[in-house]
């Protein structure tokens, strides 16, 4: 795990200290349907959105959670007033939590850019390569190493749980990101190496050993619920 821990966080939890967080990629819209590429350009689901996210919302009705956080862009709010409805009055909306700008390449498909050179070296070096009038890999990874710090490092009141508990934190987000964060969140996982399927919580739980946190991905809905 890279985010180092930093200062020392006083909760009440005995033993090391512990987070879950669960990631939930947004409901499928048109363009994921399409294929095409959709990072910043702003649509909706479709209209079966609350058919396709019922087991979702069931699955989250048995979470206790602490804390509810939520890219703005219109996909996820949508995700979130269907999946967690209690919540829309505590959710921190995030700009930071948006998917990668990929500028003149919103709205197209591979088979549209597959022949188009600048598109070929980014797909081999997205580090490297940005496309046109869209996102730098730095940016869009900095952005989220940022979000990822607050997110585990800040002391707040709602980290401060019972006794025997540990703090939940959701996530309502894009793909792309929440391949990035499991990457960072994980040893040894790459980004490519996570499969996120639009309306799908993964469930990823870490703990603080000395100044690092250590993430293991764990089983969600957990077996029985």
């Amino acid at each position: 795990m890279v985010i180092n821990a930093g200062n020392e966080v006083h909760t009440n939890q005995p033993g090391p200290l512990k987070r879950n967080i669960l990631w939930v990629r947004h409901g499928t819209t048109l363009w994921n349907v399409e294929k095409k590429y959709l990072g910043h350009t702003d649509i909706g689901l479709l209209p079966n959105a609350k058919e396709e996210l019922a087991p979702l919302h069931e699955q989250l009705s048995g979470v206790l959670w602490h804390e509810v956080y939520c890219s703005d862009l219109l996909r996820c709010r949508q995700t979130l007033e269907q999946i967690l409805p209690d919540a829309i009055g505590q959710v921190k909306f995030d700009s930071r939590l948006r998917e990668n700008d990929f500028g003149e390449w919103e709205g197209l498909t591979y088979e549209q850019l597959k022949d188009n050179p600048v598109y070929r070296n980014w797909i081999d070096a997205p580090q490297e390569v940005t496309p046109p009038e869209g996102e730098s890999w730095q940016d869009f990874t900095g952005r989220l190493d940022s979000f990822l710090q607050e997110m585990l490092l800040e002391d707040r009141p709602s980290m401060h749980v019972d006794e025997g508990q540990v703090p939940t934190m959701v996530v309502v987000t894009h793909g792309g990101v929440i391949r990035y964060a499991l990457s960072r969140l994980i040893a040894g996982l790459g980004f490519w190496d996570t499969h996120v399927v639009p309306g799908q919580a993964i469930q990823v739980q870490l703990e603080q050993q000395g100044n690092e946190w250590f993430g293991s991905r764990m089983t969600f809905p957990p077996i029985g619920l």
